[in-house]
Formats: C-alpha cells, structure tokens, sequence
C-alpha cells in the first residue's frame, strides 16, 4: 500500500478486524517504493491504469486521420504519481480539476515500449490485460507502418473499440 487513502483504509479495517477477533495486530507503516524491477507497478497498473485508442485528423498520410494510443494512471495523490512518473520517465503530469485528481499520460511509440516491456515481464491480472493485448496490437500495427491503409486502419477500429471496453 503506497497511497495514504490506502494505508487510512486498511487501518479502519485493521482496527474492525482487532475488535471483532480481540487480536491486536499492528498497522507497521512501509514506505513502498515503486521499481520496475518488481511487479508492485503492474498491480497498481490493473487497479487504475488505463489503455486507450483513438483517431485523430491527419492529412499527412492522405487518409485523414491517424491512431493515436495513450497509457494513462489518474490518482487523488500527486506524490505516488509523481515517483512513478520519474520511473517511467514521464514528464505529463496534470491536475484534472473536473476529476478533483492528478493524471498521467503518455503517447510517445518510444515510452510506450518501456510500458510494454514492462507489462510484458510484469503480467497484468485483470480484465485490463485484454484491453493491453489489443492496445499492443494496435502498436505493432503502428510500428510496422501497417497503418498507412484502410485495411490497417481497419483493424485498428475495430481493436480501438474493443479496448474501451476493458479500460
């Protein structure tokens, strides 16, 4: 537990628990601290991580629009944000007023392979790992070029929308 929501929570519970079961188990406070070298991230990832996909306007290709894929963790705190961001080496870091929360995101093809690489030695556990296995799809599509036609970007679609469904 890294969030101080989290920790608040588990010692209500904690403290339910004692008294129910006359127990005196102690809250022993851990500072946690994130790494890509354990899979703690990955779990945080299936608990609020989001993968999406969309098109945007682009005439550059002459197909007018373009994939666009993004890897996103929205959280009340800013700090646990923050330290994963310096992890991942993401610098977007934005309050989202309406949300009353932080969110991060990212769509550089570039970082988003570290998140792959990562997700990939790290599996996720959830509903969230198909949305990541379509949302992979779709950044292999985009890595092999294979988006520059309407077959690719057929395929794209129809990946795009199944991802928003688990995410």
């Amino acid at each position: 537990m890294c969030t101080i929501i989290k920790k608040e929570e588990f010692k209500a519970w904690l403290k339910i628990f004692n008294s129910q079961y006359s127990n005196n188990i102690l809250f022993i406070e851990r500072l946690v601290n994130p790494s890509l070298s354990t899979g703690w991230l990955s779990g945080f990832i299936d608990a609020v991580g989001c993968f999406t996909g969309r098109f945007n306007n682009c005439n550059t290709l002459g197909i007018n629009k373009a994939p666009y894929l993004t890897f996103s963790i929205f959280q009340k705190e800013f700090d646990i944000l923050k330290i994963i961001s310096e992890k991942l080496k993401f610098k977007n870091i934005n309050y989202d007023k309406e949300l009353d929360g932080w969110i991060f995101s990212c769509s550089s093809l570039t970082k988003l392979k570290l998140i792959i690489n990562y997700l990939n030695r790290y599996n996720l556990k959830t509903k969230k790992s198909l949305a990541f296995t379509k949302w992979c799809k779709i950044f292999n599509i985009i890595i092999k070029k294979e988006h520059t036609n309407s077959v690719g970007l057929n395929k794209i679609d129809l990946l795009t929308k199944e991802i928003n469904k688990y995410s």
